[in-house]
């Protein structure tokens, strides 16, 4: 039992005494002064009950107070942590589209590169010679310059390691099919110059599956 109640207990007490002896006191001045006493009691009573009762409540009002504050102050650091989640994922959204749209630009010029080679005319009867083989010096200067570009990307992210990967042996393929693309106007006979069309197209196709293949992973990464 805490002091306040036992004091208002032994307060209480007084007052009914206080008035019982009041109610039996005789002759008009000791009834008046008893009852002017007893009254002063019970004034005194109810101030300290009102009191306590209110000292109760403040301190159920603090307590409730400090809870919701508390609560309050939960809520805001979950949105702050949900805030930073959101920018964080949204930054690293525009990173991954950003890195993705250098590698679809490397992937487009393979995928030309490759389809020209594929498709060149050897022996086309409208150019001379010297152009035919600056055309071919030219698409493999290409390639190299691609190589080199890609090269420059800097990737950190492991969720493009396959497409970095497939682009990698696709390039290394296409300068191949470009070397064999040159070497073909290097040949010394007509059966040197076939094995080297060949193999000069077989690599080219290869390289434009393995571009496409490098496209595709990138399309499944569902980036926006």
């Amino acid at each position: 039992m805490s002091i306040e109640i036992l004091l208002i207990i032994v307060l209480s007490t007084i007052t009914v005494l206080a008035y019982m002896i009041a109610i039996n006191s005789h002759g008009p001045t000791r009834l008046s002064i008893s009852y002017f006493m007893a009254t002063i009691i019970l004034a005194v009573t109810v101030w300290v009950t009102v009191q306590y009762v209110n000292s109760g409540q403040m301190a159920k009002t603090r307590e409730e107070l400090s809870r919701l504050e508390a609560e309050k102050k939960k809520a805001e650091e979950q949105i702050k942590a949900k805030e930073q989640e959101y920018q964080s994922a949204i930054k690293d959204s525009k990173e991954k589209s950003a890195i993705a749209a250098r590698l679809n630009s490397v992937i487009t010029t393979g995928t030309n590169l490759a389809t020209q080679i594929v498709n060149a005319n050897l022996r086309d009867q409208y150019y001379e010679l010297e152009t035919l083989i600056a055309r071919a010096a030219e698409v493999k200067r290409k390639a190299e310059e691609l190589s080199v570009e890609f090269e420059k990307i800097e990737i950190q992210d492991n969720v493009f390691t396959p497409t970095i990967s497939q682009i990698k042996d696709a390039i290394k393929t296409l300068i191949e099919a470009a070397q064999y693309y040159v070497l073909f106007y290097k040949a010394e006979d007509s059966a040197q110059e076939d094995l080297r069309e060949r193999i000069m197209r077989q690599k080219a196709r290869q390289a434009n599956e393995g571009f496409q293949r490098a496209s595709s992973f990138i399309a499944n990464l569902n980036i926006r």
